[in-house]
């Protein structure tokens, strides 16, 4: 009985262990002056600081995070009211909808930029931007995460009886959908934000298809870094695990906080 307890426990650190230990290795090794050896040869921290003096790095940070929340907030807006409409009024669409949503698992990003590059660009039209061809772009890569966050916490909350329930009580539908519905999917609504932000922020493919050099963000400037020693590209990599973190870990804060505020 004792085994059976502990193996759970043994199996589950396995896969920490498995999942944490590429990017520990990552973050250790940006502080190293060498490793040739088994132990590193000696510390340093002067690759930050060249990192952080290169103006070119916070800047492309910046416009990652810009390029991931618009198209978030645009395929989430659209999903949930197709979504909240299909099961309302409509649930035979619900299978329609389902299918538009994961097909772009089956057209991969580069698949849908190089189409959209040659139909829209030299456009005259706001269509023929390349920010906005990307933003568009990105909207239909990261419909798969934004459909099955949404759809599971729509399921789970059971939206018909609580519009229902709203009703009885003199609400709207609209009224109804704003203040009890949105906010009782908001869980779902954030780990599908957060899903599709690690898909946009880790991109390289497709902003590089579509916008060049004229959109640098920070995996662009990691793949210019490529003749560079490997600790500052590991600075790199660890500066934007960081950063990833630290929004995962508000998002999540801002959502205890709400949840907190609204059982008070």
């Amino acid at each position: 009985m004792k085994k059976a307890k502990i193996l759970p426990y043994i199996i589950l650190f396995i896969a920490c262990l498995y999942l944490v230990l590429p990017l520990a290795v990552t973050v250790i090794y940006s502080f190293v002056t060498g490793w040739t050896e088994i132990l590193p040869d000696g510390f340093t921290i002067k690759y930050y600081l060249q990192l952080f003096d290169d103006r070119r790095f916070w800047p492309s940070m910046f416009r990652g995070i810009i390029i991931s929340i618009i198209p978030i907030l645009i395929s989430s807006t659209v999903v949930i009211l197709a979504l909240y409409t299909s099961i309302l009024y409509c649930p035979k669409l619900d299978r329609l909808i389902q299918g538009i949503c994961m097909l772009p698992n089956i057209l991969k990003g580069i698949v849908l930029a190089i189409p959209v590059l040659s139909l829209y660009a030299g456009s005259d039209s706001f269509l023929g931007n390349r920010i906005v061809m990307l933003t568009f772009v990105y909207c239909i890569v990261i419909l798969p995460f934004v459909y099955q966050g949404i759809r599971n916490n729509l399921r789970a909350v059971n939206v018909v009886q609580l519009i229902e329930a709203a009703q009885m009580l003199g609400a709207g539908k609209l009224y109804a959908f704003i203040k009890v519905v949105v906010p009782n999917m908001l869980s779902g609504i954030m780990v599908s934000s957060l899903l599709s932000m690690s898909a946009i922020f880790g991109d390289f493919a497709i902003v590089k298809i579509i916008a060049g050099s004229k959109y640098i963000t920070a995996q662009q400037l990691l793949y210019n870094s490529k003749n560079l020693l490997l600790q500052y590209q590991s600075a790199i990599v660890s500066i934007m695990f960081v950063s990833t973190l630290l929004i995962s870990g508000a998002a999540f804060a801002y959502q205890n906080y709400k949840t907190k505020k609204d059982m008070q």
